[in-house]
């Protein structure tokens, strides 16, 4: 953080020394350190004779080995930009030859020091990441040379404001409605904006054969994680914690070192499916997550839950867009003329999108047919709908999405929780009876 410069210069004044950012930033990064090693030890557990692989994943599950290879990269010129959400499009980041890293804090008690700022009602993840920022301790906020921040949101609009007090923040805006052609035209300029942005920055000019080269590089990863996903339609070969690290991990991660290592674990759970040694027992209720995103360390009590109840669910897939939806889908090129892929581009981060922030003259549909979709393809046997209080766009659509689940006669469960670890034995109980009742549904 830059203390440097004057509280007169910030539009959001928070009253805090110097001694006290230092004092909570040393607690509280001892106590997240603990959390991480804590919920690692946990998944190792819950997975006997996991496929080696994943200590790679393991060891970047804590924060500090990328952190020193961004400080590294800083040290020989290269920027970072950071984001806050998926509609980034993190291709136009690797073709001027920055490093893109994912901001949003999934720790708890920075959210505490957010409300000095930010009412509790809000949202726990824009608080969070609010007084993360205030004291200094994300490291992928505080490399981040620049902030791509995408509006949908009030939540998300005001962070913008409050993160320019400390960074350069670039906003988009995904239009409500994204199936017009004045809403990609406007999206389109949206990202050429995002683009000069990013060049001047860098001092690095994005051209057809740089974008190119990005794309085919995210390419690589989306073909990987689609494997990894597909592998998750079979019978239980991976935990979905675990998947869900993994999936994760992409964000801050060296992308081209993900796919190679997401490439040998794929190729680890294919012999083991083909020798049925499986993570869990193949009658484990199958579960799908949907709803607010659930961001690594913290946020993993209901991954945990879910996986180490009695009786035990398995996670198969999500609708998260800090989880699957993040490579799920490719950007598709034609030609490879800089107008078609930067075209390509926009409409790879609009059109697929399930954000509950659009709307349409029959409604969101997208989302109902993803999820409606995947619950066929994944055989989901039950979905838990996790909202974090304050998050009213998730939590608006509850009911849309309920009533769709059940034409398919597939229980949905309504969860609600704030950044807190104090309701994980409520939770914890909630979460057991839902899976007794898909047990015996199976059983049936």
């Amino acid at each position: 953080m830059d203390f440097k410069r004057s509280i007169k210069e910030k539009k959001y004044v928070v009253e805090i020394s110097q001694r006290e950012v230092e004092e909570l930033r040393n607690s509280i990064r001892a106590a997240y350190d603990k959390v991480i090693a804590d919920y690692v030890e946990r998944m190792k557990r819950g997975w006997a004779g996991r496929p080696k692989v994943m200590d790679y994943f393991y060891e970047m599950a804590d924060f500090s080995r990328r952190e020193k290879e961004l400080i590294e990269a800083k040290s020989e010129g290269k920027k970072i930009i950071g984001y806050t959400c998926v509609f980034a499009p993190v291709e136009l980041i690797l073709a001027a030859d920055a490093i893109p890293v994912r901001v949003s804090c999934g720790l708890y008690e920075p959210a505490k020091i957010g409300n000095r700022i930010v009412p509790v009602e809000v949202c726990p993840v824009i608080r969070s990441t609010v007084g993360a920022k205030i004291i200094g301790l994300s490291p992928f906020l505080e490399q981040s040379d620049a902030l791509i921040t995408a509006l949908t949101c009030d939540g998300m609009t005001k962070l913008s404001e409050i993160m320019s007090d400390y960074k350069p923040v670039w906003t988009i805006c995904p239009p409500r409605l994204k199936d017009t052609e004045q809403s990609l035209s406007f999206w389109r300029s949206e990202l050429l904006t995002l683009k000069a942005n990013i060049e001047k920055l860098t001092g690095t000019k994005i051209t057809g054969k740089s974008l190119r080269r990005a794309i085919e590089r995210v390419h690589r990863a989306n073909r990987v994680f689609r494997k990894l996903q597909n592998l998750r339609k079979e019978k239980p070969v991976i935990m979905g914690r675990d998947a869900m690290l993994v999936t994760q991990i992409a964000m801050w991660d060296d992308l081209e070192r993900w796919t190679e290592k997401a490439e040998l674990l794929c190729i680890e759970l294919e012999e083991r499916l083909k020798e049925n040694n499986l993570a869990c027992p193949p009658d484990t209720p199958r579960v799908m997550l949907t709803g607010s995103p659930i961001i690594w360390p913290d946020n993993w009590k209901l991954p945990n839950l879910i996986e180490e109840a009695k009786p035990q669910g398995i996670i198969v897939a999500d609708e998260l867009c800090s989880g699957d939806r993040f490579l799920y889908d490719p950007v598709g090129v034609d030609e490879w003329t800089f107008e078609d892929m930067f075209t390509a581009l926009a409409e790879r981060y609009l059109m697929p999108s399930t954000c509950p922030c659009f709307t349409s003259e029959a409604g969101n549909e997208d989302r109902v047919n993803w999820l409606i979709n995947r619950v066929k393809e994944w055989r989901v046997e039950g979905v838990i709908y996790y909202i974090y209080r304050g998050c009213m766009l998730y939590a608006m659509e509850y009911m849309r999405i309920k009533h769709a689940l059940d034409h398919l006669n597939v229980p949905t469960y309504y969860l609600d929780t704030d950044y807190t670890r104090e309701d994980v034995g409520q939770i914890k109980t909630r979460v057991e009876a839902f899976l007794e009742m898909l047990k015996a549904r199976i059983e049936i």
